[in-house]
């Protein structure tokens, strides 16, 4: 319980140093993250894995470069495909994020260790 409660205080923590969120403007998750019915063959989607279940979603090159998913990319380990030790549910906060956020500098070492599972 008390590392669920941890995770919530973080999360809590991280939200309050994201001050930028624009609500008036959000954009969905499906803009960038792409479910598995999408053909491979789309123009600058890339396959990601995530979580135990491997759960596989088609990103675009704009959020593969983003450092922060660059992180936990490196942070998870194989080569050959793009991984991410994460809780799918997580995964797609982070999606979110990524897109409607002005994440600040000073926060992405804060971000990426709560992230990664």
């Amino acid at each position: 319980m008390a590392k669920g409660s941890n995770k919530l205080t973080k999360l809590k923590s991280v939200l309050k140093k994201l001050n930028s969120f624009n609500n008036k403007h959000s954009r969905s998750v499906a803009s960038s993250a792409v479910a598995a019915a999408v053909d491979d063959s789309s123009a600058n989607l890339h396959p990601v894995y995530v979580g135990k279940s491997r759960r596989r979603y088609l990103i675009s090159s704009d959020i593969i470069d983003n450092p922060l998913f660059r992180e936990l990319a490196e942070r998870s380990g194989d080569n050959d495909t793009i991984n991410v030790s994460c809780e799918v549910v997580l995964f797609e906060h982070l999606l979110w994020m990524l897109e409607n956020a002005d994440l600040q500098p000073e926060s992405m070492e804060e971000l990426v260790e709560f992230y990664a599972c």
